[in-house]
This record gives C-alpha cells, sequence and structure tokens, in this order.
C-alpha cells in the first residue's frame, strides 16, 4: 500500500519516519514517500496523489487541497483545513491536527476549561482557540499586532461558535498574570532559532500547563523555562505522532495501544535528534 506527504518544502519532514513505525505496529506493508510540490504544479500532481491509497498535506496546502476533493469530514468543515485525505471512490478531507492537539493536552493531564493563554493567530492558533471556546475555557490571545486583520478574523471566529465567548487579546510582550494552560502557536523557538522564545521565563512559570506545538528542537527554550518552573509540558512531537496515528486509523482502521504511541513519540524525538 502507498501513502504520502503533500507539502513545499518537505526537506526535514518527519512524517516518514514516523507513518513507516505506526505500518509496523500493525504489521502493515505501507511504503509512504514525500511529495514536495511547487504551487504551480499542484494541479497537475494531483492525479499521482490520488492513486494512492491515502495521503497527508502540510504547509502551503491545507487549504489549497480542498478544491480537488469531493468532501470534507466534520473535523476539516469547522477549520476550512485538510491534513489527511482519504483516497478511494471519493476523496474525502479530514483534519486530524485536532485530535493530535486534545489528546496531547489531555496526557499530560490537563484540559481547556479554565484560563488559557495563547501565543500566535495563525492555522494552528484557529484550531487551539477554537477548541478552549468549545471546551468552556477563558482564552487569552497573546500577540505582536493586537489590531492585525488575522487577530480580529479569528476573533470573530470564535464568537461565532459562541456569542458569549471570553475571548481577550493582549500584547505578546504585556502578558502577566496567572494561567492555567499556555499554548504556543508561534513558530518562536524552532531550529535553527533554538536559543528564541515567545515570552518571557516569568509567563511560563505563571502557568500550570505548558502545549508547545514545535517539534524541533525537542526542547525548545519555551519548554526548557516550563522544566525549571516545574510547569508540566509536552511538545509539538506528541502532536505530531498522535495525528499521524489517527490518520492511519482513518486510512486502514486500524488501532493503536497507548504504550505504543508514547514509545513512538520517544522514538521520535531521538531519532530527530541524531539524524
Amino acid at each position: 500500500m502507498k501513502f504520502g506527504l503533500l507539502g513545499h518544502p518537505l526537506c526535514h519532514s518527519m512524517s516518514p519516519f514516523i507513518h513507516s513505525e505506526l505500518f509496523k505496529l500493525n504489521g502493515i506493508d505501507g511504503q509512504y514517500s514525500l511529495f514536495d510540490v511547487s504551487p504551480q504544479d499542484l494541479s497537475v500532481k494531483t492525479n499521482l496523489l490520488f492513486d494512492l491509497d491515502g495521503f497527508n498535506v502540510t504547509i502551503p496546502y491545507k487549504k489549497e487541497i480542498i478544491k480537488y476533493i469531493d468532501c470534507l469530514d466534520k473535523s476539516a468543515q469547522r477549520y476550512n483545513s485538510v491534513n489527511v485525505v482519504k483516497t478511494g471512490d471519493k476523496k474525502v478531507g479530514y483534519n486530524t491536527d485536532v485530535v493530535g492537539f486534545l489528546k496531547s493536552v489531555e496526557n499530560m493531564g490537563s484540559n481547556l476549561c479554565g484560563k488559557v493563554l495563547m501565543l500566535g493567530c495563525g492555522g494552528v492558533a484557529q484550531m487551539m482557540g477554537c477548541e478552549t471556546i468549545d471546551a468552556g475555557g477563558t482564552l487569552t490571545i497573546a500577540v505582536r499586532d493586537v489590531n492585525s486583520q488575522k487577530v480580529t478574523n479569528l476573533v470573530q471566529l470564535l464568537h461565532k461558535i459562541d456569542n458569549n465567548a471570553k475571548v481577550d487579546v493582549v500584547d505578546i510582550k504585556k502578558v502577566c498574570g496567572q494561567y492555567d494552560v499556555l499554548l504556543n502557536a508561534t513558530s518562536v523557538g524552532m531550529h535553527p532559532n533554538v536559543n528564541q522564545s515567545p515570552v518571557e521565563e516569568q509567563v511560563v512559570a505563571n502557568c500550570k500547563y505548558l502545549f508547545d506545538a514545535i517539534y524541533n528542537p525537542k526542547d525548545t527554550l519555551l519548554a526548557k523555562y516550563a522544566h525549571m518552573n516545574n510547569v508540566k509540558f509536552v511538545t509539538g512531537m506528541e502532536m505530531l505522532v498522535r495525528q499521524a496515528a489517527e490518520a492511519q486509523t482513518i486510512w486502514l482502521d486500524v488501532a493503536f495501544d497507548e504504550k505504543d504511541v508514547q514509545t513512538l513519540i520517544d522514538k521520535a524525538n531521538f531519532y530527530m535528534e541524531n539524524k
């Protein structure tokens, strides 16, 4: 069986390793390839993708791919974003990032019901913010430009989910106060800029839990701040592995043991740091 990842660029993707390991867990004879397609070639390369048994989608095509498929699962409809496509008679788009995120938060013993501080307002922030409002949380969005159109659009979306949504927007340099959960939806601290953090250490120290969407490096400076202040945290590798497992469940109708998933998260971190 053949699967793959659509995106551009894909030079440092962890997906082939993760999916190959997931195939092994269920004895699946699967191949997973990278399809690094430039924007001008997307329309002519889609037939190659639809000949696969299924494929993942990453930046910059999570929205663009929608016009090439037949329908969307409710998870993809909600965010107008697709990261998994199941092929066959009908091409269906899904969003398993949601599952990866929620399971990661749950696994560190937390939830989104309390006071949540979210850094950033991009695509992943949209998903995290919606899930926080759905859970009944009080959301503070910290960004560099509080007057940007992206922030305005995000706040409007959150109020569509719940007219009474408790949402505030603050300058990321002026964050203060205590929070139950800190969600990092920015790319600050990602390799190779590993000595950067979107907020100062004290902001992290004032939170009970941290979810950092970055998976490379294994421990961002933000995560190191959490460790130094006894703040429980998970980073993006957990979300990456869990969303991949959910993708294989969609493609192959398979299930994964939680212990195997945890082992694979550790294995993926080790592989990334030593490849």
